[in-house]
């Protein structure tokens, strides 16, 4: 996902939310703008979220099973973990 047409680090996002967030507990906003400022933290929230999904699918590891070593994602290798397959 991009935000504006640019694909956003995820750090940047992290930084620009807490920017927000400190923007929003200063009194002294109108109120439009501190609607503004919501809208995009709501947008950078549901950013975040995506970009952690897309991250945790990219995490394989490799296990060494009886039938020697497997690529397995993350869920995968914990279920396996648990049941001492």
């Amino acid at each position: 996902m991009a935000i504006n047409g640019e694909d956003l680090p995820y750090e940047k996002a992290i930084a620009r939310l807490e920017e927000i967030i400190r923007l929003l507990e200063r009194r002294d906003l109108d109120l439009d703008r501190a609607i503004a400022l919501y809208e995009e933290g709501l947008t950078l929230v549901n950013y975040c979220e995506n970009k952690l999904k897309e991250a945790k699918t990219r995490v394989e590891v490799i296990l060494k099973t009886k039938d020697g070593f497997v690529l397995e994602s993350l869920d995968r290798a914990k279920e396996i973990l648990k049941n001492g397959q």
